[in-house]
């Protein structure tokens, strides 16, 4: 949720009408589960709707993401109508629980979503008691729905805070980011600037959800200042409250807090100067020191300014710096670039004579027509820019145009020596734009290159070149995984099989879920060299090719995928057990059914993992026998454990009996083993669907385990509490 939202109440969108008839599908559903088991036909009825409605919102997107205000719901960078009833509903329930987004993909089915909905009937308290949200979904086994959560530990104000609130000293942070969100907060005396100023030292500092957070609440606060039209004595008060917070922050803080600011400022750049020279210099300087303008993702205009106020002196407190003029017409932009392209001197500002002709701009020997002030901005802009970021932009403006032969072979050139720079200084957001802007040219009609002399793209899929491309993600970090993917992406299949390769390397599963989103990233032009790997060796490799295919299934592949039900891991069979019964349930249930009835235990338990995706009674039945007996070594234990959460996950009263009969189990001894099988018994028994659970633990508090049995009961209590 980084992009600002539209100023309208509601979002001009198409799939607004049934994103909302889809809304009101799921409270009713949530609603009925209150009312009716989930075996009622009232309760299948409801959710098939749900899920009919999403499936069309499925053909746009495979996944749809709403995030949660508690007023207000924001998709796809717009505030849905703040008028609509389900809207509003959606809202202030999923709030009221923690939820900061969520999150619905393809292949979402009924039993996933009842179990959802059930889950739903929860309370905060609850919720916390059991880890986050996130981690009841986890548990349930619900992979098509997920949630990002709001860390309320972290909302507790402490000692040294002061409240915002009398009555909601818990929720200090809470309602700030509220007051940030609806444009109802502002720096005034209602406002402790110690407290916030301390909040904001953890929050910036914090974890990713915190961080981004923090980030959209500053960006969006600026926003609504700088379009706010107040009178001049109230701003210069809430300009004065804003320095004073930043001089409170910590200098890693203060850094971020400004980041997140800029983006704001650059899009209300005829207010920001006012703002900006009232932040002390040291503070600006501190933020861009040893940044370019590409790094701070800022314009030409803004950066400029920061910069001159940055090494401005103070006066009495104030910075002076020149009224500021308008942004430079077309003319002077084209006027700029004539003259530094002047046929005469083109070949001058290639990269191979870049040095020399960055000595003639800066020692005033450039010709033309441009006026003084634009040319000491050129100047400027030049100097805090490296050359090379300046000449792939200038490169790119003359690609818009239509060249000749030479001209593109010059181009081509140059791009190349570009291309290898980026490349070893770990720029991949611009080899990415190389790739992009030169395929644009070529496709637009104006080039007269062909396939035998083409050389930028042939060479940005050369296998040595690619390698190093690879070889980025150990380099390079984390921190340029997400650019290095991008690019990948933007090149596509020449990429699918060194990255398979890697995927079938990678020792992490950080990495492989790198390796797994390019793929996903780069498509159906994956899809045959994927099918063609399914043959490998290398179990690990296969299972995990094939989540990319069952996440976005093409029915041409549904052959290559049968082919694997027979593989001798029982985990790649299982994974295509779980992909048929998106397409083939029934074959998917005589598949399952074989391996439950395997004389492997790993098969067993890995069939146990997916049984809750058929209705099929045989299945129950085998679970049950799975319960029979007491576990007799590590692998049994194991095993029964998972089939106890996976009968909890279906829901079938049939399942107490049986978890009776292990519970009342006669021993002189009980061993280790089984009273962690009892433990996970009472656990899942706190979260099994229907009053009969309920009533069973009720009974058991009067037995031996009536310590266990009256955790599980007030767990269950405080599970359903919302409900009643």
């Amino acid at each position: 949720m980084s992009s600002q939202p539209s100023n309208h109440p509601a979002a001009e969108n198409q799939d607004k009408p049934l994103l909302s008839a889809f809304l009101h599908e799921l409270n009713i559903s949530r609603r009925k589960l209150s009312l009716y088991p989930p075996e009622h036909p009232q309760i299948t009825a409801s959710v098939d709707n749900t899920l009919k409605i999403l499936d069309e919102l499925f053909q746009t997107d495979t996944t749809i993401t709403l995030g949660i205000s508690p007023e207000a719901l924001y998709f796809e960078q717009h505030w849905l109508d703040k008028e609509d009833l389900s809207n509003q509903q959606f809202a202030h329930f999923f709030s009221s629980i923690g939820i900061a987004s969520i999150s619905f993909k393809k292949g979402l089915n009924s039993p996933e979503l009842i179990r959802f909905n059930q889950l739903l009937r929860s309370d905060r308290k609850t919720i916390e008691s059991f880890g986050g949200f996130d981690k009841l979904i986890e548990q349930q086994q619900i992979e098509h729905i997920s949630v990002v959560p709001i860390n309320y530990d972290a909302f507790q104000a402490n000692q040294n805070f002061n409240e915002i609130d009398a009555t909601a000293e818990g929720q200090l942070w809470e309602n700030f980011i509220h007051g940030l969100h609806n444009g109802i907060l502002d720096f005034g005396d209602t406002v402790d600037i110690n407290s916030i100023a301390e909040i904001f030292n953890q929050k910036l500092t914090g974890t990713q959800l915190e961080r981004d957070q923090s980030s959209y609440s500053i960006n969006l606060f600026v926003e609504n200042s700088l379009q706010q039209n107040q009178d001049s004595s109230l701003q210069t008060k809430n300009d004065t409250k804003l320095v004073s917070l930043l001089e409170q922050l910590t200098p890693e803080a203060q850094q971020l807090f400004l980041n997140s600011a800029f983006p704001a400022l650059d899009r209300h750049h005829h207010a920001a100067s006012g703002l900006l020279q009232k932040i002390p210099s040291h503070l600006l300087q501190n933020t861009i020191v040893g940044k370019n303008r590409q790094e701070l993702n800022l314009s030409s205009r803004l950066f400029g300014l920061i910069n001159n106020l940055a090494t401005a002196p103070n006066q009495e407190g104030q910075h002076k710096i020149k009224t500021k003029s308008a942004p430079p017409s077309e003319d002077i932009v084209r006027a700029r670039l004539d003259v530094l392209f002047s046929e005469e001197r083109q070949d001058l500002y290639m990269p191979d004579n870049y040095q020399a002709a960055l000595y003639n701009i800066l020692s005033d020997k450039v010709a033309g027509s441009i006026p003084e002030d634009e040319k000491q901005k050129l100047k400027t802009q030049i100097e805090n820019q490296s050359v090379e970021i300046n000449c792939a932009a200038i490169i790119f403006e003359v690609l818009h145009q239509q060249l000749d032969s030479e001209q593109e072979k010059a181009i081509q050139q140059n791009l190349l020596d570009l291309s290898r720079y980026f490349l070893d200084t770990g720029n991949f957001k611009l080899l990415r734009d190389i790739h992009t802007r030169w395929s644009q040219y070529l496709y637009s009609g104006n080039s007269s290159a062909g396939i035998f002399n083409e050389i930028v793209l042939s060479h940005h899929a050369q296998s040595t070149f690619m390698a190093e491309v690879l070889d980025g993600v150990d380099l390079w970090g984390e921190e340029k995984h997400q650019q290095i993917a991008d690019y990948i992406i933007s090149v596509g299949e020449p990429y699918t099989e060194p990255v398979i390769e890697y995927l079938g390397l990678a020792p992490k599963w950080s990495e492989r879920q790198l390796w797994m989103q390019i793929l996903k990233g780069i498509g159906g032009e994956a899809q045959k060299v994927i099918v063609r790997s399914l043959k490998d060796n290398r179990w690990y490799l296969v299972r995990n090719l094939l989540i990319i295919l069952g996440e976005n299934l093409d029915p041409k592949t549904i052959k290559a995928i049968h082919h694997l039900a027979e593989h001798p891991h029982p985990k790649v069979r299982i994974e295509v057990i779980r992909i048929l019964f998106n397409c083939n349930p029934a074959t998917a249930n005589r598949q399952l059914l074989k391996e439950l009835r395997s004389d492997d235990p790993d098969a067993r338990c890995s069939a146990v993992h997916i049984a809750d995706l058929s209705q099929d009674p045989h299945v129950l039945s085998i679970l049950h026998k799975n319960l029979v007996d007491g576990p007799e070594n590590e692998t049994d234990l194991e095993l029964k454990k998972q089939t106890i959460r996976t009968l909890t996950r279906i829901g079938n009263n049939e399942s107490l009996p049986v978890f009776r009969r292990l519970l009342h189990r006669q021993s002189l001894l009980t061993s280790r083993r089984m009273k962690h099988l009892h433990a996970e018994i009472f656990q899942n028994l706190a979260l099994f669907p229907g009053n009969s659970a309920a009533r069973l633990l009720q009974e058991l508090q009067s037995g031996k385990h009536k310590q266990l049995a009256g955790q599980a009961l007030k767990k269950r209590q405080e599970f359903t509490r919302s409900e009643r």
